[in-house]
């Protein structure tokens, strides 16, 4: 759907006019035209274009190399993104391919992200792909914070309001959501650990070594452990808050089979006294002509006097 050619000029990244050389190739959702376009250009395996649109492919690192015998860096990330999941809005993992080609870098994913689409907001970098390369795969980690820490303020919100949860659908649809969101970024964080651990300890390979490098390393790794911790947190939250729920509901259910087992006792004090006197034998009264007013005063009096016990033992 969205095809765009950039290029590194004056530590910016400016899209490329035409006969320009390209130094980053964007993919949003490719057609089967582009597709063809850029891996005949740079000689690629369509199947690794399509990799990009495939949710359920784990995160991995590969190095093939091309027609042309270039040797291409193949980093496959899963990153945060919205999407639906049967009726909720939820928070899922979209593959993001990063290709590093010769002095070419091509990035291909399913949905736009905010860090590639538009690219300005990456800000600047230094005129060669592997600082962008290490901008982007910073910027996954960093999507995923801004994802969970917008589910810990849902998370937050319905906690405020869970009492009305029993009698509001919309807050038990936005409970789901939270929980199904929390394991896809949960699984999608796990996909993407070896992928991860291997870029930290192959950085220099892949990005060239020197120190400034090894600043991103560091800021990688903080990164990670940042994004672990509040998916753990999260998590451990979202669970209380499940379990906060269903004792509040089976103390609802308590209190209802409550008053359903005092209403029955009440009631059957006036149950026995009508079946006493609905017996095929006789009875006081029968024959009596405010029989009918005395059993009733009687009733009601017993029954005054079972409510009045139960209130005084604290059972009412």
């Amino acid at each position: 759907m969205i095809l765009k050619n950039y290029i590194f000029k004056n530590k910016k990244i400016l899209v490329a006019q035409e006969k320009e050389r390209i130094d980053w190739v964007s993919l949003i959702k490719p057609t089967e035209e582009e597709i063809k376009y850029i891996t005949s250009k740079y000689f690629l395996p369509r199947d690794i274009i399509r990799e990009s649109s495939n949710l359920n492919t784990a995160s991995h690192i590969n190095y093939i190399t091309n027609l042309k015998q270039q040797q291409i860096t193949e980093i496959l990330l899963l990153c945060a993104g919205e999407g639906t999941f049967g009726k909720n809005n939820v928070t899922t993992g979209y593959p993001l391919l990063i290709l590093l080609v010769d002095s070419t870098i091509i990035t291909v994913t399913d949905i736009i992200l905010p860090f590639i689409a538009p690219p300005k907001k990456l800000g600047e970098v230094n005129n060669n792909k592997e600082e962008l390369a290490i901008h982007l795969i910073s910027s996954v980690y960093e999507e995923f914070k801004k994802q969970l820490l917008k589910i810990e303020s849902e998370i937050i919100e319905i906690e405020r309001n869970i009492h009305k949860l029993q009698t509001n659908s919309a807050g038990l649809d936005r409970l789901a959501a939270c929980q199904k969101s929390i394991v896809f970024l949960e699984s999608a964080l796990e996909s993407n650990e070896k992928t991860f651990q291997y870029i930290l300890e192959h950085c220099e390979k892949l990005f060239l070594n020197n120190a400034k490098y090894k600043d991103k390393q560091y800021q990688l790794r903080i990164q990670r452990l940042q994004t672990l911790k509040l998916a753990k947190t999260l998590t451990t939250l979202i669970s209380q808050l499940s379990d906060m729920f269903s004792n509040i509901i089976s103390y609802q259910l308590n209190i209802i089979m409550k008053i359903l087992t005092e209403l029955s006792i009440i009631i059957t004090i006036p149950t026995i006294i009508v079946g006493l006197w609905g017996v095929n034998t006789k009875v006081p009264f029968q024959s009596s002509m405010p029989g009918f007013f005395i059993v009733s005063i009687i009733t009601v009096i017993a029954t005054l006097t079972c409510y009045i016990v139960l209130k005084h033992i604290k059972y009412l």
